[in-house]
């Protein structure tokens, strides 16, 4: 066996920096954590080259003293950890003591810093792991670190980084995320001599957003609060109607850290399922809170991923907080007409007036309170259209009347489309009542009036001072995918004669663990010891449809499942029956008909979007209409 050697310091520096910078992203994450931690209000970035021939970040933070200066550019010391029961209660985003250390044995490096108590600053110059200089200097207070010709004496790492703008928009990321993690710290990144990103610093998560994504992408998101047994979810998420192709979107910060967390992604598209279409991403900047001592910020050299003790509060977490927010908004799009300079008809959110620092922004309007919308019973009173199951009565319709407001401790929630959830989860404890959700007026469409159909697709509604347009088809789907979800005022509807079905045994079995839940949804399903399948009644609403072909489209998406009841596996079923169960387009209803669907929609904020994530309804005011016709000049 070859000798053991120790390895020298200049080699096992070089390894072990390695493992912390990456490229100069990696350099400006750490410099710039470790002003955040300073205590700094006020943080620039600068970098030439894409960061490889140069990187300054200067703030206005404690700064560091003339002693510990040289001690700051030693591997393992840092000012945040002293005992190995400092670990449990990780405050800070640096605290291992390598960032210096790393960024100092690949660079040249110059650091000044002068504390708010000392007269001198210090100066600090090294090349490699050789000190070069090392005095008091005058300067002002905080530090400022540059970084030159990253990597100069390990070409081998530096031959592995990309072009200068790929490196620079790796820059630009990190200096983002780091802006939308801490909206109260005021964030200047310089590129390449030009100044591309300056935030407020003002505390508010909506003005870091515009600063960093724009007024556009800022005015279509989502308000997020809320406390989830002691986890507390703040931020931002997008619209279902404003989601993207991708993940690339989607900011994640714990503590402060920007992270990757496959958890909290699983929980925030949990929280937009059957609000999106198939194929389609929310975007996000969710900050998730919690004790430190119930994490572990340490897996990664890079810190980038965290490790919760306690995932399934987590997720519940950020799911619930994410799905009171987007189900308490009310997002019904309002066409807005121009007849100037040919400009087409544009559509906006609604929006309310927000004041941040000495300007007025509009941002989306906050959520209701979820609770009672969320949990409160539905009338089950349910309509045929063309031939699918209706009342007798249907002019009674009309007038429906409006049910008692509810109070939140005599409600008894609906679980059943929650897989983590209990009703224990929704009792009210005292540490999760530090904020009231906002509540508004919903709006008051008693006085609908259908006033035709529009392509045998539309259905044409005037309401007050606005014309509503409601798409019936996916109206009637997203009404029938909630009431098959929910198995109430469901019936089964019995065939002439059973209907053998032909099914793989990998299909057999899968309808055969679901077929208590099909059963809920109306279908009446007999199976045998012979592996055969024959369907004796389907559901009332989809009387007239092939109950072969139901049973077979359900039986091939549960089969391609793991037997998740309760997740998207069975939700694709309910979909397909909810499709299947719905008028058509260039189907003719009567007005009665059409009447009682756009009631059904407009009296529950609910039915916005169908099953796959298509809007439902859309609006134009009056006053719209009568500034096109110009019968108003403003």
């Amino acid at each position: 066996m070859p000798k053991i050697n120790q390895l020298d310091k200049s080699v096992y520096e070089l390894i072990a920096a390695g493992e912390v910078i990456e490229r100069p992203s990696s350099v400006i994450k750490e410099l710039c954590e470790n002003a955040i931690d300073a205590g700094s209000r006020n943080i620039s970035v600068e970098i030439k080259r894409g960061g490889i021939a140069y990187m300054r970040v200067t703030d206005d933070g404690c700064g560091i003293s003339y002693e510990d200066m040289p001690v700051a550019f030693m591997r393992h010391a840092t000012s945040k950890v002293l005992t190995a029961n400092d670990l449990e209660n990780i405050n800070t985003l640096g605290f291992r003591g390598e960032a210096l250390a790393s960024v100092c044995a690949v660079s040249r490096i110059e650091a000044i810093s002068r504390r708010a108590v000392d007269k001198l600053g210090v100066s600090y110059r090294s090349e490699g792991v050789n000190t070069l200089e090392y005095e008091k200097i005058g300067c002002a207070e905080g530090t400022t670190i540059i970084v030159r010709d990253l990597f100069f004496n390990t070409p081998a790492r530096l031959k592995f980084l990309k072009k200068d703008v790929t490196e620079g928009n790796y820059v630009s990321n990190v200096v983002e995320k780091l802006a939308l993690s801490h909206p109260d710290i005021s964030f200047r990144f310089i590129r390449e001599g030009r100044q591309t990103l300056l935030t407020s610093g003002d505390g508010s998560f909506y003005s870091a957003i515009r600063a960093v994504f724009g007024k556009q992408f800022a005015a279509s998101m989502i308000p997020v609060e809320n406390v989830y047994r002691d986890i507390g979810v703040t931020g931002y998420v997008s619209s279902p109607l404003f989601t993207k192709s991708n993940r690339t979107m989607q900011n994640f910060f714990v503590n402060g850290r920007s992270v990757k967390s496959p958890l909290c992604t699983a929980a925030l598209e949990e929280a937009f399922k059957n609000n999106i279409m198939i194929g389609k991403f929310p975007a996000c900047v969710l900050c998730v809170n919690t004790d430190p001592a119930l994490l572990d910020a340490n897996i990664s050299p890079a810190k980038t991923e965290v490790r919760f003790s306690n995932e399934k509060t987590v997720f519940e977490a950020v799911c619930f907080s994410v799905r009171n927010a987007i189900l308490g908004y009310d997002e019904s799009r309002e066409i807005k007409l121009s007849n100037e300079d040919n400009e087409s008809s544009t559509v906006e959110i609604p929006t309310v007036k927000m004041p941040v620092g000495n300007d007025i922004y509009s941002v989306p309007k906050p959520a209701e309170n979820f609770y009672r919308k969320q949990f409160e019973e539905i009338e089950a009173v349910q309509p045929t259209l063309s031939g699918r199951i209706i009342t007798e009565n249907v002019p009674d319709l009309l007038e429906p009347e409006k049910p008692e407001p509810a109070i939140i401790h005599d409600i008894q929630p609906n679980l059943s489309g929650y897989t983590f959830l209990s009703a224990k989860s929704f009792e009210r404890r005292e540490q999760e009542t530090a904020y009231e959700p906002i509540t508004e007026d919903e709006p008051d469409y008693s006085d609908i009036r259908v006033i035709g159909e529009l392509f045998k697709t539309y259905i044409l509604c005037e309401s007050r001072d606005t014309l509503i347009l409601i798409d019936k088809h996916a109206a009637h789907e997203r009404i029938n995918f909630e009431r098959f979800k929910k198995g109430t005022d469901i019936h089964g509807q019995l065939l002439i004669e059973p209907q053998e079905v032909f099914l793989s045994a990998e299909e057999f079995e899968a309808v055969k663990c679901f077929k208590e839940q099909l059963e809920n949804t109306g279908m009446i399903i007999r199976l045998t010891d012979g592996g055969k399948a024959y369907i004796e009644g389907v559901p009332q609403s989809l009387e007239g449809c092939d109950p072969v072909d139901l049973l077979q489209s359900i039986a091939e998406i549960l089969a391609a499942g793991n037997g998740n009841a309760e997740g998207a596996l069975f939700d694709d079923a309910l979909h397909t029956m909810a499709c299947k169960a719905s008028i058509r387009a260039n189907e003719t209803q009567s007005i009665a008909e059409l009447t009682f669907l756009a009631r059904e929609v407009l009296s529950s904020k609910d039915i916005r979007y169908c099953p796959h994530g298509r809007p439902v309804m859309t609006q134009i005011s009056k006053r719209q209409i009568e500034k096109y016709f110009g019968r108003i000049q403003s």
